[in-house]
């Protein structure tokens, strides 16, 4: 009883504090070092030639979109043709229940008929949904998923893109530089990241992949430790992100981390002179680049 009235107590001052002053100047100062954090991390790379370390030569995207978010994919396929990885053969693998979506008839875009389903489901079912083309999928050098309401900003070399020998690969959260990511913190979880654990990167889940075999693995393990929470009546605490990122964790020896600025919102700005190369976008506004 006097734990439960402990907790409603912190959550009535969290909440005060949300809409105060103080928090306001509170979260102000972890914009300033959360920034120069991001300054520090993109200086490294900045003007570097790169060289690419792995092979290949067939990519596999995975684009989820079911009901009217199937109608996001011509311009997102158009630019991740055009804009990333312009040399490498890519095929689309399209998640949805719009089978019929005349768009989905071309050569290099593989349907896989999923049912559409309520919030938060889409997200927890990301790895059973991709895992439904497993057999396909492990045909392909890498596998990488991509969220609808993405869009490359700018050419993404081979070169640039695979100058890492990692098996697998994500990108850093902008908001979490300097600071500890919002990793699941329920013992019970199976996403759950303990004390103990190397918390130091936290992954976005809107682009991550690898190598095939690799990547397949993650399905696999990620889809049995979702199911498993579900028939607990668990939900982990950002759903996807939150399994994806205590996986890469156990598998940090073989996962690269990406910079910010290959997942950054469109609207939030980024150091000069630094540029942002594949983006968040306002679905209203999800245009190709001319």
């Amino acid at each position: 009883m006097l734990k439960r009235i402990k907790k409603r107590i912190k959550k009535r001052i969290r909440k005060i504090m949300k809409g105060s002053f103080l928090h306001l100047i509170f979260e102000y100062k972890w914009y300033l070092i959360n920034r120069a954090a991001l300054r520090r991390l993109l200086k490294k790379n900045y003007k570097k030639n790169f060289k690419q370390l792995q092979p290949s030569s067939k990519v596999a995207i995975l684009f989820l979109g079911t009901r009217t978010y199937v109608n996001l994919f011509p311009n997102y396929y158009k630019n991740i043709k055009k804009y990333f990885l312009p040399n490498i053969k890519k095929y689309f693998f399209v998640y949805t229940d719009q089978v019929d979506y005349p768009f989905l008839s071309k050569k290099d875009v593989i349907v896989v008929p999923i049912k559409h389903r309520k919030y938060p489901l889409p997200m927890l079912y990301t790895f059973k949904s991709i895992n439904k083309a497993a057999d396909k999928l492990k045909k392909y050098d890498h596998i990488i998923w991509f969220d609808a309401d993405m869009i490359v900003n700018r050419v993404v070399k081979e070169e640039e893109f695979f100058c890492h020998d990692k098996q697998l690969f994500g990108v850093r959260h902008p908001n979490f530089l300097a600071r500890k990511g919002t990793f699941d913190n329920n013992p019970k979880s199976l996403a759950y990241v303990r004390p103990e654990d190397n918390s130091s990167i936290y992954y976005q889940a809107c682009l991550w992949g690898g190598q095939s075999k690799p990547f397949l693995k993650l399905l696999k393990e990620l889809e049995k430790r979702v199911d498993i929470d579900l028939s607990k009546n668990i939900r982990s605490r950002i759903l996807d992100e939150s399994y994806l990122n205590k996986y890469f964790i156990e598998k940090k020896d073989i996962t690269h981390a990406y910079d910010p600025t290959y997942a950054y919102p469109k609207n939030q700005p980024i150091p000069q002179p630094f540029k942002k190369k594949i983006l968040h976008v306002d679905f209203k506004k999800h245009k190709i680049i001319k």
